[in-house]
């Protein structure tokens, strides 16, 4: 049977729910298609000692004033104060960066390394600082940096201590990725991310996913198996559903609001060179275990702490200002990799494999924070894969081709964490970007009435 709708939006995390929030504003009927039993995406939530968490992202910027606005609209939901709090071990101490003390503790934090490192990293946050645009993929300035410096890595650029003491805490955060394999023109996400201060829904972000997809038409347990294309025009999609049933649904426009390697594999009969483009787009796995414990084990002072190469665990950090006796542990990095490989495949983490997991985490901790298996309440873990998004050298290549009309197939546009950049307001910016492309084909008179949202359609910053 064919079921017809106006526009489907395949990938029920942030980028697909902004998007189909952004069409509904432009008055076009979007049905959102999720593969899992719930939308969320990796903004997914659990359930640890009685409390509903999140494993994903959560942490609002007081730029992302996309995200604010929808958020605004939707609620109200409380926020907290959560800012930058980070630690490093250097000469066998803590050192802490904290954005409520960002000048002062950021000498600190970067004090032995060299001088010209840090000089270079002031040149880049003022490329930021001046315009807000180089906060996202393909931002001007580091646009043109790409086209200079895209063919080596960021560790080619940064002395190889900034890299281990300053530069690696944010690329294994933000894309799980070591400094060889990211790049210079990537590199203004990280900054804009670095310099902002936080918030976080005092509700978390399963009260906004549960407000944001009320609205929404929605479909789960549904995987896109194809997008189908007549006469170079998207005509429907052929899904196939958790029990097994298969479906051609027809819609005149799709949008697939998926990570790179799922757009690719959906766009490879149709183009294999944009294809092609969507698979330079890496991915890094990410393995995330949430500990509740008797006691706080981290301070007010200390929220967050940073792990070497050595080490296959990144950062462990309180779950919240309020809660010190939540901790939040990220494996992922280079070293991390096989850990992470004996947990693929896996049909979730069941307790006694997450108890394990934690044992690592703990001992690693133990180091420098005092942390006690006796002291553990609840622990609840999840593998990302694909997880975080590395992007690809040089980006603007890729924006060329997705504007380049021998690429265009009618009726379809894309949105994600690989194009404008992994962060929540990224993702909504590119979601906003999709929605005007697919507004803009839509012929005149066929979309519904719009009511005033306050929401802009032109894609700026």
């Amino acid at each position: 049977m064919t079921i017809t709708a106006t526009c489907a939006v395949v990938g029920g995390g942030i980028s697909g729910i902004a998007t189909a929030h952004y069409l509904r504003r432009a008055g076009i009927d979007a049905e959102l298609l999720e593969q899992h039993r719930a939308p969320g995406g990796r903004m997914l939530g659990a359930t640890l000692d009685g409390e509903r968490i999140d494993l994903g992202g959560k942490n609002i910027g007081r730029h992302y004033r996309r995200f604010r606005a929808l958020a605004h609209e939707l609620g109200p939901f409380a926020l907290e104060p959560f800012g930058i709090n980070t630690s490093r071990i250097r000469d066998g101490r803590i050192v802490t960066l904290d954005s409520t003390h960002r000048l002062a503790s950021t000498f600190a934090y970067m004090r032995g390394c060299p001088p010209a490192d840090a000089l270079r990293l002031a040149a880049l946050c003022s490329r930021v600082w001046l315009d807000a645009r180089n906060r996202f993929l393909d931002g001007p300035s580091f646009a043109r940096l790409a086209r200079r410096a895209d063919d080596s890595t960021l560790s080619t650029y940064f002395s190889p201590a900034f890299c281990r003491a300053v530069v690696r805490a944010m690329s294994v955060r933000m894309n799980g990725a070591e400094p060889d394999e990211i790049h210079l023109g990537n590199f203004g996400t990280h900054l804009g991310m670095w310099l902002d201060t936080y918030d976080q829904l005092k509700d978390g972000m399963g009260a906004f996913i549960d407000a944001a997809t009320a609205p929404l038409k929605i479909r789960c347990d549904a995987r896109v198996e194809r997008v189908v294309v007549r006469n170079g025009r998207v005509s429907g999609l052929q899904v196939r559903y958790a029990d097994g049933r298969a479906s051609d649904l027809g819609y005149d426009h799709v949008v697939l609001a998926t990570p790179a390697c799922v757009s690719a594999e959906l766009l490879r009969e149709h183009d294999a060179v944009l294809a092609a483009a969507f698979d330079e787009i890496r991915y890094f796995p990410v393995l995330v275990v949430v500990a509740a414990y008797r006691r706080p084990v981290f301070s007010v002072n200390v929220r967050g702490l940073s792990f070497g190469p050595d080490s296959e665990l990144s950062n462990a950090g309180a779950y919240g200002i309020e809660r010190l006796d939540m901790v939040r542990y990220t494996f992922s990095g280079r070293k991390a990799r096989a850990l992470i490989a004996s947990a693929r495949g896996v049909d979730g983490i069941a307790r006694p494999q997450a108890e394990g997991l934690l044992d690592l985490a703990e001992a690693a901790l133990r180091r420098h924070i005092p942390v006690e298996r006796a002291d553990r309440r609840d622990v609840v873990a999840h593998l990302f894969d694909p997880g975080l998004c590395a992007y690809a050298p040089h980006h603007y290549r890729l924006r060329a081709l997705l504007d380049d009309r021998r690429h265009a197939i009618d009726g379809l546009a894309f949105a994600g964490d690989y194009l404008r950049g992994a962060s929540i307001e990224a993702c909504m910016f590119a979601a906003q970007e999709a929605a005007v492309r697919i507004a803009q084909s839509f012929p005149k008179g066929s979309r519904r009435s719009s009511r005033g949202t306050g929401y802009g359609y032109r894609a700026s910053t």
